[in-house]
């Protein structure tokens, strides 16, 4: 179950069986290099199985902004103290 402090993401796209909706936590999900990389699991080692989704595929993503906005306004602000920044 999708942790409700980080928000949900659906993403919608083509696989090899079809299309396919996922709803998952915005942690484990971010564009980059084209393609949408979405976290289906870990493997024995602990480690993160990420699995790479050309932007092509991808018929849509929805995401929970509100929730994503603080994160990352909370990320920003603890940078700004550990770094020493100031706005």
């Amino acid at each position: 179950m999708p942790d409700p402090d980080v928000g949900t993401a659906t993403i919608v796209y083509e696989d090899a069986d079809g299309i396919t909706e996922r709803e998952i936590e915005n942690d484990d999900i971010v564009y980059f290099d084209d393609h949408w990389l979405v976290k289906v699991g870990e493997n024995d080692d602990g480690d993160d199985v990420v699995r790479r989704i050309p932007r092509e595929r991808v018929h849509h993503v929805e995401r929970s902004i509100d929730e994503l906005e603080k994160k990352v306004e909370g990320a920003i602000e603890q940078a700004k103290e550990q770094f020493g920044w100031w706005s």
